[in-house]
């Protein structure tokens, strides 16, 4: 009785194992190049050298391959590796576009400074020769004009204004006729004007205003 129980036993096992396969392998291999050659290699953002190369044992399905290197542009792709089969990937690199700085084009020019008259006018006023002592009295004005402009100036005025504590006390306009470019004239006149005392008139402030020039 055992030894048929045993005969038994062993005829099941020979037809188990006659009946069982083995699994299939779920698992691929990837095949990369690139040019230029030497970039790194990246499947699902995990290193696995450089190119060429080829990855075994990579799980069936969906992955991403990326491809690294210095002054080129990063390559990706997505793959899809079957059971028992080599996926081959390859592409071609693009540089890395490089901006050159450039100098600015300066342009220089000569600018020439414009053909007009500039007048200053500068002086004085003082008591005549001769003191009159008169209210108003007669006071002599003194005045410089200069041209430092490049261009004549015709029929120059001015009105040569005194002042006394702020306030106008006499005027009188002053014609300098006309002042050539880089010229100078001198002017003597008299006007009249009401003083303050003599112990104040060092108080008293002339100024060559309202400039009139013609061309």
């Amino acid at each position: 009785m055992r030894e048929k129980k045993a005969i038994a036993i062993l005829i099941l096992s020979i037809f188990l194992c006659g009946c069982m396969t083995p699994l299939p392998d779920k698992t691929g291999t990837v095949k990369i190049t690139s040019s230029p050659s030497g970039a790194e290699v990246y499947l699902d953002y995990e290193y696995h050298g450089t190119t060429p190369g080829t990855i075994s044992a990579v799980p069936t399905g969906n992955h991403t391959v990326e491809i690294r290197e210095n002054g080129y542009n990063d390559w990706f792709q997505n793959i899809t590796v079957t059971s028992g089969s080599t996926t081959s990937v390859s592409t071609t690199l693009i540089p890395v576009l490089t901006t050159i700085p450039t100098t600015p084009l300066v342009i220089s020019t000569t600018m020439t400074k414009k053909d007009v008259p500039q007048i200053h006018i500068d002086g004085y006023w003082t008591w005549p020769a001769i003191r009159s002592y008169t209210t108003p009295e007669p006071v002599l004005v003194h005045v410089e004009g200069s041209n430092v402009g490049y261009a004549d100036a015709r029929d120059v005025t001015a009105s040569a204004n005194m002042y006394f504590g702020g306030r106008q006390i006499c005027w009188t306009k002053v014609y300098l006729g006309t002042i050539k470019a880089g010229g100078h004239v001198t002017i003597d006149t008299m006007m009249s004007c009401s003083l303050p005392s003599d112990e104040n008139t060092q108080d008293v402030k002339i100024a060559f205003e309202n400039v009139v020039i013609n061309q």
